[in-house]
């Protein structure tokens, strides 16, 4: 008797934590835009921002602003990097600080600084992706939520990089840019010395546009500020 209470409990709890994902049609829906939407991404080191967002950011640069959250320990290298990749994608406004890398958490007081008023959508990391300066930024934006400024339309996107979204609700056809994404990438050489992150991302894009019969599409999990905040306040993080 204990046990099944106890799975029903498990159940519950993971119910309240998925729902808000998989409350939408299961076949993704097309992300449009308008030359209005105004974005804000935020990327935990240099080259997040191109992996998860760069088809996205190639194809309306104007509405996109974009968050480095750390240097990503090699600062002047990967500065230099980030720039060339945002040049190229028509990028206008970067600003990169200066977060511990692998140690964001400890940075309430520099996150809380971000201006995020003015945008209708902030694209971050998935929440379950697995690096944990990743998963620190979904703690860091809702608990500065809680300072209400924001746009009452505000929407939390979540993009891909270390982990797949589980049931993506939008995508964004990047079939045109895909080789602009994959140059996007490539300019961080720094991190593609070791790892080739455009051929595996550009792989999964691929994947993801079979559901739309299309060439490849970058998709995103959208939540609104309430149901994100509920589902950060139910996951135990371990950082």
């Amino acid at each position: 008797m204990k046990k099944f209470i106890m799975k029903q409990l498990y159940k519950r709890i993971l119910n309240r934590i998925y729902n808000p994902f998989l409350q939408t049609n299961i076949k993704p829906q097309e992300l449009k835009f308008t030359n209005k939407e105004k974005c804000l991404v935020i990327a935990p080191h240099p080259d997040d921002e191109s992996i998860g967002c760069g088809g996205i950011m190639k194809l309306f640069p104007d509405n996109f602003d974009v968050i480095s959250l750390t240097h990503g320990n090699k600062d002047d290298i990967r500065y230099s990097e980030m720039h060339e990749a945002m040049d190229f994608a028509g990028i206008n406004n970067l600003i990169m600080l200066n977060l511990p890398d692998k140690n964001i958490i400890s940075e309430k007081k520099i996150f809380n600084q971000i201006d995020i008023s003015k945008y209708d959508y902030i694209f971050l990391p998935y929440i379950f992706d697995q690096h944990k300066d990743h998963k620190a930024v979904s703690i860091l934006l809702s608990e500065k939520l809680k300072d209400k400024k924001f746009k009452s339309n505000l929407k939390i996107a979540y993009y891909e990089v270390w982990s797949t979204i589980n049931m993506p609700q939008y995508y964004v056809n990047i079939t045109k840019v895909i080789e602009d994404k994959k140059k996007m990438i490539n300019f961080h050489k720094s991190q593609v010395a070791t790892k080739n992150y455009a051929e595996k991302i550009l792989g999964l894009n691929s994947y993801r546009g079979l559901l739309r019969n299309l060439g490849a599409v970058e998709s995103f999990s959208i939540l609104n500020v309430k149901d994100f905040q509920n589902i950060v306040s139910k996951i135990a993080f371990d950082l």
